[in-house]
C-alpha cells in the first residue's frame, strides 16, 4: 500500500449502494479512486427497512472497491435522504465584548457557539448548522461582520435536521459491516459542491438530485444554502408504471435506459419488441413507453417546481436548475424540466474539485452525491485504511496431453474412433463435398436500420416494424439455406 491519504464515501439509496474511493491530489483537487455500485431492494424512499438487505450490498460494494483500491476499508462517510430529514432556522444575539463596539472573530465565535447549544426537537438530531447571515444594530446584512461596529451582533442559521429513527438504522447496517462512520450528511446539503460553481450559489441556483426513491432539492442564494427538501418520489415511480404494461421487471431499466425519453413529442415512433418471461416478444410503441415515463417524470418536475416557489425562490434562480442523480441520464429530461419551470436546466456529472484524470470515473450523474461526499470528507479528515491482503491464486500442473486428443468436434472421443475403423476404412475413398460460393448477404438500407444494431448483446429487447423484421427474416432464412451442408440422400443434419 502507497503512502497517499483516503477519503471513503458511501452513499445508501433506494435502489444502489454506490462506494467511492478518492484521494486528496495536488492543487486541492480530488483524484476518484473508483466508484461502485451495487443495487439493494432494503431501502424505501431512503429509510432502511431491511437493515440485512443492505448490509449485503453494502458488504459487496465495499469488496469490490477494496478490490479496485487495494486497501482495506474500515472507515467512511455517509450520506443520507428522506423526507425524514429537513432544515430549519433559528436566530440570536451576543453583545460585542469591545468597549469601542468594533467586532472580532471572538464574537462570531460566541454566536456560533450559542447556536451549538440549540437543542433539536423531540426526535430529531442536528446533523449541520451554518449562518445564513450576520446584522448589526441598524438591521443591515453583513457577510463579513468582524471589523464593523456595532453594539450587538445577530445571525440567522440554518439548520439540517434528521430524525432519530432514520439515522440509527442506518447507523445499525455500517456497525453490522464493521465500518466506522466518521461523519453523516444530508445529501441535499453536500450534493452541490461537485456540480456548481460559487459563482452559481451566489447568483442563486437549485440543484435537483433525481433518485431512485427520493429526489432531493437544494437551494443556494447570495452564496449559502438556503432550503432543502427531499421529495418521497423518483426514478423507481416511474420503473413501476413501465411494468404496469406487462413489461418483465428486469427489463425494465433497460429499457428506460436504451429507448426512454422524458419528452413524447420527441419521440420517434419506433415499435420496441421485448421478450417477456414465457419467452415470447411483446410489441411496445415507442411513442408509448415515452407518454408512460413523461407522465411521471413530469409530477416529480411540478413537485420540486412547487417546493422552490413555495420556499420563495421561484424567481431567484439566476442561475437555473441543474439536474443530476441517476434519473437525470433519462433522455430529455432536462427538456421536460424547462417546460415545467421555465428555467434555464442543465444535467451536471461531478467535475467541481476533481482533478481532470479522474472525470472519466464520475462521468454518471448518478455517482454525484457520493463524489460531492468524498469532496466534503476532504475538508474533515482523511479515513485511516488497512492493508488488503490477497491471496495468490495456487497454480495447478496441467496434466499430459494425450498422443491422439480428441477433437472439439469430435463427438465420441478417440477410443470409439478407433473401434469403428474397419479393414476397409483405410482404403474407402474420400468424398468430395463441393465448397457452396460465397454470397454477400445483403444489407439493409441506412433509412431502414434496425434498433438491433444498437444492442449490447442481449436479444430481449430490440426494435423495428414488423414489416421489416419479416424482410431480415426472410434474408436470413436464404442466407441459411445457401450455406447448408449437402448430405448424401439431401435430408440428413447438418
Amino acid at each position: 500500500m502507497d503512502n497517499r491519504s483516503y477519503i471513503v464515501a458511501v452513499d445508501v439509496g433506494s435502489s444502489e449502494v454506490v462506494v467511492a474511493v478518492g484521494s486528496p491530489g495536488e492543487g486541492g483537487v480530488l483524484e476518484v479512486v473508483t466508484v461502485v455500485s451495487e443495487p439493494t431492494d432494503g431501502v424505501s424512499a431512503g429509510l432502511v427497512d431491511n437493515s440485512k438487505s443492505v448490509g449485503q450490498a453494502l458488504r459487496r460494494a465495499r469488496e469490490r472497491a477494496e478490490q479496485e483500491a487495494r486497501i482495506a476499508i474500515t472507515d467512511a462517510y455517509v450520506g443520507i435522504s428522506g423526507k425524514f430529514v429537513r432544515c430549519a432556522r433559528y436566530t440570536d444575539h451576543v453583545f460585542v465584548e469591545d468597549v469601542e463596539n468594533c467586532i472580532s472573530q471572538r464574537d462570531v465565535n460566541a454566536l456560533m457557539e450559542r447556536m451549538r447549544n440549540v437543542k433539536a426537537a423531540d426526535g430529531e438530531v442536528i446533523m449541520d448548522l451554518f449562518p445564513l447571515s450576520y446584522k448589526g444594530d441598524a438591521g443591515a446584512e453583513m457577510k463579513n461582520p468582524v471589523g464593523c461596529y456595532s453594539k450587538q451582533l445577530s445571525s440567522t442559521y440554518n439548520f439540517i435536521l434528521c430524525e432519530h429513527m432514520a439515522k440509527d438504522r442506518l447507523r445499525r447496517v455500517f456497525l453490522d459491516a464493521g465500518i466506522r462512520i466518521r461523519g453523516m450528511f444530508a445529501n441535499a446539503a453536500v450534493m452541490a459542491d461537485s456540480v456548481v460553481s460559487t459563482d452559481e450559489k451566489e447568483e442563486g441556483v437549485a440543484v435537483v438530485d433525481i433518485g431512485g426513491g427520493v429526489t432531493d432539492v437544494a437551494v443556494y442564494y447570495g452564496g449559502a444554502l438556503r432550503y432543502i427538501a427531499s421529495i418521497p418520489i423518483g426514478g423507481s415511480a416511474v420503473n413501476a408504471d413501465i411494468r404496469a404494461y406487462g413489461i418483465p421487471e428486469k427489463q425494465v431499466e433497460k429499457l428506460k435506459k436504451r429507448y426512454g425519453t422524458a419528452v413524447a413529442d420527441l419521440t420517434p415512433d419506433d415499435i420496441i419488441q421485448v421478450r417477456n418471461s414465457s419467452r415470447s416478444l411483446k410489441s411496445i410503441l415507442r411513442l408509448n413507453l415515452a407518454a408512460v415515463i413523461e407522465a411521471r417524470m413530469t409530477d416529480i418536475a411540478e413537485y420540486v417546481w412547487n417546493e422552490i416557489r413555495d420556499a420563495g425562490f421561484g424567481k431567484k434562480l439566476s442561475a437555473g436548475i441543474v439536474l443530476t442523480g441517476g434519473g437525470a441520464a433519462l433522455k430529455s429530461v432536462d427538456e421536460l424540466f424547462r417546460r415545467v419551470t421555465g428555467q434555464d436546466v442543465r444535467v451536471a456529472c461531478a467535475e467541481m474539485g476533481v482533478a481532470t484524470e479522474s472525470l472519466e470515473k464520475v462521468s454518471s450523474p448518478a455517482s454525484t452525491v457520493a463524489v460531492s461526499l468524498l469532496l466534503r470528507g476532504a475538508q474533515t479528515g482523511a479515513c485511516p485504511v488497512g492493508v488488503l491482503h490477497i491471496e495468490e491464486p495456487v497454480k495447478v500442473e496441467e496434466p499430459a496431453a494425450a498422443e491422439e486428443p480428441a477433437t472439439v468436434n469430435d463427438r465420441y472421443g478417440a477410443a470409439a474412433r478407433e473401434a469403428a475403423k474397419g479393414p476397409t476404412a483405410a482404403a474407402a475413398p474420400k468424398a468430395e463435398t463441393p465448397e457452396p460460393a460465397a454470397t454477400e448477404p445483403s444489407k439493409p438500407s441506412k433509412s431502414s436500420k434496425s434498433y438491433e444494431d444498437e444492442d449490447d448483446g442481449d436479444d430481449d429487447i430490440s426494435t423495428g416494424s414488423g414489416w421489416l423484421s419479416n424482410i431480415f427474416g426472410k434474408v436470413r432464412e436464404a442466407f441459411d439455406d445457401a450455406f447448408k451442408k449437402p448430405d448424401d440422400d439431401g435430408d440428413g443434419e447438418w
